[in-house]
């Protein structure tokens, strides 16, 4: 084996450890954008849960907001009743301040939860027996009208704090 043998043996071998090399660096290549994929994807999965997260709290600032205005509207609504369920006003003023609270109720209960609901409920059955009392003996200073009025200011007490629980998170 002359010159050319050797030659050739060398520049076998340097093509052997080229491809040997060029295997080596196409494995490492794919690896590391496998790698990097992967990175991309952890990435990706941590851009969608914060955004998540982001809707979650909106939607939850929304309701909180919606809530809070139909309980807003509800209690004027049962205030403006209460006063309207005097002897001195018409009948038809009552029945119009009740019908408000009737309308109001319905959108609490839309709301919700329950327990504000449940609230609600009682905070109409002590109008309504206030308004029975008002239509049955006629005057604030019978004693079932003062009692009427006292269950109905102790209710209105109840469905705050039942309010603002829920609005706050302790419910």
């Amino acid at each position: 084996m002359g010159d050319l043998g050797i030659a050739l043996i060398a520049a076998g071998a340097a093509l052997a450890g080229s491809a040997l090399t060029g295997l080596f660096t196409i494995a490492a290549g794919r690896r590391q954008a496998a790698a990097a994929r992967y990175a991309g994807d952890e990435q990706a999965r941590a851009v969608i849960d914060t955004v998540n997260r982001t809707l979650d709290e909106q939607r939850a600032a929304r309701i909180e907001a919606a809530r809070r205005q139909v309980y807003t509207q509800f209690l004027m609504a049962f205030d403006e009743a209460l006063h309207l369920l005097r002897p001195r006003n018409p009948g038809s003023a009552r029945r119009s301040g009740l019908e408000k609270v009737n309308t109001q109720h319905g959108l609490v209960e839309l709301e919700g939860p329950e327990a504000v609901h449940v609230a609600a409920s009682v905070m109409v059955e002590a109008l309504l027996d206030l308004a029975e009392a008002l239509d049955n003996y006629g005057g604030e200073s019978t004693p079932s009208y003062g009692m009427e009025t006292r269950r109905c200011a102790a209710f209105r007490r109840h469905f705050l704090a039942t309010t603002q629980a829920v609005l706050h998170g302790d419910a």
